[in-house]
């Protein structure tokens, strides 16, 4: 159990998860714990010496980083803040539920601090809107004094500086808006409601400057940013996205792709033209650096216009890569790519009797993952529109050498498609036109952050599927659907393309799980398992509206894919639940669906 957080000005310990450290209370976090709220301070705080080294070196390596470690623990009755977190006390802001006194004080009682309030020791709860910086990554108070006295109608509220009475008041008979709840100060007697905070343009508007800084840095150098300030409510997603990279620790496996990449990177024309974006030498530059290394011409662009140490989705392909390389070896029977955190058995389907021909065709290996380790770094975070995300420990001078990471141990099911059988769908005209929409989407979307770059076909189809097979492993695994997991390897890039996806569990506690996952993979269950979900993209209950739709979910990023058939827990999808459509699986008059051979196998063996 991880102690945390502390009120910095004087030490107290909270309680939080060691996962939650990670992930969803980490660095930069919002953490409410009853009637109070803390935020996650940066790793420059933390006591390195009580965090112990966590190796796993294929993430430490992609990661460019010397060591991974595990934030601090400490037992539940520990006072000692050496293996506590520091979390700092935000907003600062806070009224009282029974007398309405607002106030931006910590007040204590016989040393310790208290979340009283100093007028009549009711219980004090934190403002409901913030401030954050639009693309900083920064985050601060609303300048509650000056807001409330912005619309000053005299001398008296103008000249007015006794602001230790200021009160936040609901206006009976208003209703249950904004405009029903108004900061009054009792000194002059000016109030103003809160409707205006419903425009999260207006503290830009009424002159408020984003101060450059997170609400623990020291307050009296504010720094220069030129980002306007918006109003957030504090339990927004906008206030905080975590920058979490994993890997599942396997022993050292160089895929054909990663050679492929380092060879890339070593040649001498691709250095002279690296971090071009376009010109007439990159032009010439591309085609003779792929032919000399063998690499696929937009493999080349790629590299030479992207960091891949910084940017997330070449960081997922190369981690994936190296998994993929592991699991083919495991499979294909060598014994020296196990270890005891990567315990993997071929299964014994398709070879059971009783599993259709076609769907045998389709999947052409699967791989029960008695035991895997999963480990998730976390390297910063992003807030509102940000764009590149602010390390975990701020960019210090010295740069970072350690992330914090936590370690999971789990179980799985791992399934390989035949290639030659997706690589022939997906060159499908119709199948190309469908993927068209993703493509035009991508085009327009102002968040980078969500666009797949060279997107296929056959990550849609294995992300989808993957969705529906935790649909079903929800109920015949006996884990619930939000502590499953998908990993989708659909990379075609190289000499060794991937089709495959990896459904797991994984938790905090050392002994793993217990067989409930890994039992499901085998012949006499995993056939009628994977055939249901195949069916289940076929219906839905909003159907006609779901299988019809143009594009729906966030940024209408889905086509045939909603809540009633193919979205899941946020926790289990590697894309937060977009690049979805169940249609891609069954097809219709005009699409042919990749399991469509399965589905007219399997009626017309009912209606033999």
């Amino acid at each position: 159990m991880s102690k945390g957080p502390i009120d910095h000005q004087t030490p107290e310990m909270r309680q939080l998860r060691l996962q939650e450290t990670i992930y969803p209370f980490g660095v930069g976090a919002i953490v409410d714990i009853k009637s109070e709220s803390f935020i996650g301070m940066d790793t420059s705080t933390w006591n390195e010496k009580t965090c112990r080294p966590l190796p796993c070196r294929p993430l430490e390596r992609e990661l460019g980083v010397l060591q991974l470690r595990e934030p601090p623990t400490a037992g539940d009755f520990s006072r000692n803040s050496d293996f506590a977190i520091p979390y700092r006390r935000f907003p600062k802001w806070r009224f009282c539920q029974d007398c309405s006194l607002m106030s931006n004080r910590v007040h204590h009682q016989k040393g310790a601090s208290t979340n009283g309030c100093s007028r009549c020791a009711g219980p004090m709860v934190p403002m409901r809107f913030i401030a954050v910086c639009a693309s900083g990554g920064h985050i601060q108070d609303i300048g509650w004094r000056r807001w409330s006295h912005f619309e000053a109608a005299n001398d008296e509220q103008r000249q007015c500086r006794d602001y230790e009475h200021l009160e936040l008041r609901t206006t009976p008979g208003a209703g249950e808006s904004l405009r029903s709840l108004r900061v009054m100060c009792r000194s002059c007697g000016i109030s103003r409601h809160l409707g205006s905070l419903g425009r999260n343009e207006s503290l830009h508007e009424e002159g408020h400057m984003c101060r450059g800084l997170q609400p623990w840095e020291p307050q009296d150098t504010p720094k220069d940013c030129a980002s306007e300030l918006r109003v957030i409510q504090r339990g927004s997603t906008s206030v905080y996205q975590a920058e979490t990279t994993s890997a599942i620790d396997i022993p050292e496996v160089a895929s054909a792709t990663t050679k492929l990449r380092e060879q890339v990177l070593h040649n001498d024309m691709f250095k002279g033209v690296f971090g071009q974006k376009e010109g007439p030498l990159l032009e010439y530059a591309v085609p003779v650096i792929a032919a000399q290394t063998g690499a696929p011409e937009h493999m080349v662009r790629r590299l030479l216009t992207t960091d891949p140490t910084a940017d997330s989705a070449q960081l997922e392909t190369n981690l994936h890569s190296g998994e993929w390389a592991a699991f083919d070896r495991v499979l294909a029977g060598d014994e020296e790519v196990k270890n005891p955190d990567f315990d993997v058995d071929r299964s014994d389907y398709p070879d059971e009797p009783g599993v259709l021909p076609a769907l045998a065709d389709l999947v052409s290996d699967v791989g029960l993952v008695h035991r895997l380790r999963e480990v998730r770094a976390l390297r910063g975070f992003r807030r509102y529109e940000q764009e590149h995300f602010t390390r975990v420990d701020l960019g210090t001078i010295d740069g970072l050498k350690w992330y914090p990471a936590i370690e999971q141990f789990g179980e799985g099911i791992f399934l390989r498609f035949d290639e030659d059988i997706m690589r022939a769908w997906e060159d499908e005209p119709a199948v190309q036109r469908r993927i068209q929409h993703w493509t035009d989407r991508g085009a327009n979307l102002t968040n980078r952050r969500l666009v797949v770059s060279d997107l296929r076909p056959r990550y849609v189809l294995l992300h989808t599927l993957a969705h529906l097979l935790m649909r079903r492993l929800e109920f015949q695994s006996g884990y619930s659907a939000s502590s499953l997991s998908e990993r989708v390897y659909a990379s075609c890039d190289g000499p060794d393309p991937q089709s495959g996806l990896l459904i797991y569990t994984s938790s905090g506690d050392a002994q793993g799980t217990l067989g409930g996952l890994v039992r499901l993979g085998e012949a006499r269950y995993f056939s009628r398992l994977l055939l249901g979900a195949v069916e289940d993209a076929d219906r839905c209950s909003n159907n006609p509206v779901c299988a019809e739709s143009s594009g729906q979910g966030m940024n209408s990023l889905n086509l045939a894919a909603c809540h009633a058939c193919s979205l899941v827990s946020e926790t289990s999808c590697e894309r937060s639940n977009i690049y979805l459509d169940r249609k891609l699986l069954v097809g219709d008059d005009s699409l042919p669906g990749f399991f469509r051979d399965v589905l007219a196998e399997a009626r017309a063996n009912i209606g033999g």
